[in-house]
């Protein structure tokens, strides 16, 4: 047996054997109830999803005290003149961040969405704690 017959055997392994299980239990309970649990599951997701946005929503404006700023932040905005801490709330932590200390500033480069070796999709330079320019890719 060849590696890509066997890739393939263990492909349909992985998806054949939750689908067979959903069928067999459709038939022995009923689909409906298949249907439900599936519909209810979607529904949690969807109504946790929306209430992370909520509540971070709520700490936004509760942290700035600004409707438009929130928007902003909550879309995963940046702008030149951003500080820092705005930039963690609209993009999250960098992957990494190269730093300098020169005499009168601090300098650094935030690195966002790391695509392999040192190679990453957004480059955010700040100087002394505010956003000066990007390079995104």
């Amino acid at each position: 047996m060849s590696k890509s017959e066997l890739q393939g055997i263990v492909y349909l392994i992985i998806i054949g054997v939750p689908i067979y299980a959903v069928v067999q239990a459709g038939e022995s309970i009923g689909w409906g109830v298949i249907t439900g649990v599936i519909a209810a599951g979607i529904a949690f997701y969807l109504w946790s999803k929306s209430n992370k946005n909520k509540k971070r929503r709520e700490y936004l404006i509760d942290k700035y005290q600004d409707l438009s700023l929130v928007e902003d932040l909550m879309n995963q905005c940046f702008w030149v003149e951003q500080t820092a801490d705005q930039l963690i709330d609209s993009l999250g932590h960098p992957v990494d961040i190269d730093q300098k200390m020169l005499k009168t500033k601090k300098k650094e480069v935030w690195k966002y969405s790391h695509q392999g070796g040192n190679r990453y999709s957004l480059r955010i330079t700040l100087d002394n704690d505010h956003v000066v320019g990007w390079d995104q890719k």
